[in-house]
Order: C-alpha cells, then sequence, then structure tokens
C-alpha cells in the first residue's frame, strides 16, 4: 500500500518534472514562445489543484475506489493526447485536463491514507509516502531527459500514460475500498464546499497558506525558467 499510494500521490510531481528538460525542444516543435511553454506548467498546476477541492469531496460520499478509477483513466487518456498535441493551444488544454485526471491520485492517496490509519501510525505513513513522493522531482528530469535523447518528448507523455496504466491495475486488483458505508458523508459536494470556505476564515490556517504559497511560487518560478536559461544561455 505505501508503493501504491505514493505512486499515486506522485502523479503530480512527475506530470511536471518529467518533461522539463524538453521545454525548450518543444517551444520549437510546437512554434510557440517560452513563455507559452512555461504556461503548460501553469495550466497543469490549476487542474490538479481544483480536481482535489472536487474530487476529494466526492469520494467522501461515494468511497475512494471508484473515483479513483475514473480519474485513472482519464489521465491516461488526457497523457496520450498531450503526446500527440498539434500545437500550442490543444497542448493547453490538454494539459489542464490532465492536472484534473491527476488531481484524484494526489488527493485520493492521502485519503486513503487517512482512512487506514490514525494518530501516530498516520504520521508515520504520511513521513513514507513524503520519502516516495520526493523522489519524483529528483529523477523525474533526468529521466525526462534521458528520453529527450532516445527518442522525443512525445515519448515522455507516453511513459506517464504507461504509469497511469500501471496504477490503474494496482488499484482495481490490490486496493480495496478503504471508505466503508457508515462512514461516508451525507452531505454532498455542496455541504463539503461550504466547510472548505470555513477555513479562509481561519487566521492561524491562512498564515500557514500563504506561507507555503509564497515559497512554492518562488519555487516554481525557478522550475519554469531553468530549463530554457541552462540550455539556451549555458548550452547545456
Amino acid at each position: 500500500m505505501a508503493f501504491v499510494l505514493g505512486f499515486l500521490a506522485a502523479m503530480g510531481p512527475l506530470c511536471i518534472d518529467l518533461y522539463l528538460p524538453a521545454l525548450p525542444h518543444m517551444a520549437e516543435q510546437l512554434q510557440s514562445s517560452a513563455s507559452q511553454m512555461q504556461l503548460s506548467i501553469t495550466f497543469n498546476l490549476l487542474g490538479l489543484s481544483l480536481g482535489q477541492v472536487f474530487i476529494g469531496p466526492i469520494s467522501d460520499s461515494h468511497g475512494r475506489k471508484l473515483p479513483l478509477l475514473i480519474s485513472l483513466t482519464l489521465f491516461i487518456i488526457t497523457s496520450f493526447l498531450c503526446g500527440i498535441a498539434q500545437d500550442i493551444g490543444q497542448f493547453l488544454c490538454l494539459r489542464f485536463l490532465q492536472g484534473l485526471a491527476g488531481s484524484g491520485g494526489v488527493v485520493l492517496a492521502r485519503a486513503i491514507a487517512c482512512d487506514m490509519f490514525r494518530g501516530t501510525d498516520l504520521t508515520r505513513f504520511f513521513s513514507l509516502l513524503m520519502l516516495i513522493n520526493s523522489a519524483a522531482p529528483i529523477f523525474g528530469p533526468v529521466v525526462g531527459g534521458q528520453i529527450m535523447h532516445i527518442s522525443g518528448w512525445a515519448h515522455i507523455f507516453f511513459l506517464l500514460c504507461a504509469c497511469g496504466v500501471a496504477q490503474f491495475l494496482l488499484v482495481f486488483l490490490g486496493c480495496p475500498e478503504t471508505l466503508p458505508l457508515n462512514r461516508r458523508v451525507r452531505g454532498g459536494l455542496a455541504d463539503s464546499l461550504r466547510r472548505m470556505a470555513n477555513l479562509f476564515s481561519n487566521r492561524a490556517y491562512m498564515c500557514y497558506l500563504m506561507v507555503q504559497g509564497f515559497v512554492m511560487a518562488g519555487f516554481f518560478g525557478y522550475i519554469a525558467a531553468s530549463p530554457f536559461v541552462l540550455q539556451k544561455i549555458y548550452g547545456l
């Protein structure tokens, strides 16, 4: 379960870090500018964040497994379509949809962990998930760079598609439903969204949120710019 959930949680970083070395080459292939290619990261992040807001509450009322399988199916399709996109407009739309689909694995991996563990056991399991999850940003660009050498940028997205197929099989065959009927929320999506909205009046929560948000903003500014700086200016 640690491997399966860690693999699911890592899909967000993999969607971004795996194709970073290909950004300058993709800008040429899709006849777009550097800033337009960087927008593909923004669109994917928007999909990843918005999808979690909806998929999480849906799983609270309908169980974890079915929403997860549906999101993985959509992730497989959108990843394949990203690999055959013909222009930057198509690619940006598909990246947003890929983020929406991939958000299921990100949020439901954590939800399943919360179903299975409590207290210090949950803390230890989350630490294990973060350990697996942190490997994706380290190895993702290295793997993506090697794929670029061997074939082309489209095969990076075909690899993501294959990862989605593997995840679907792992969840379908080996992951039980962890949220029984008696623990499911009856209020529906609207009730969950209302309770989420209350968090914005919690000053302590908002302080943590803003700190993390600004840290990640600087981090992703580096992520989006570094391939162009390293390859176009330093010739790496």
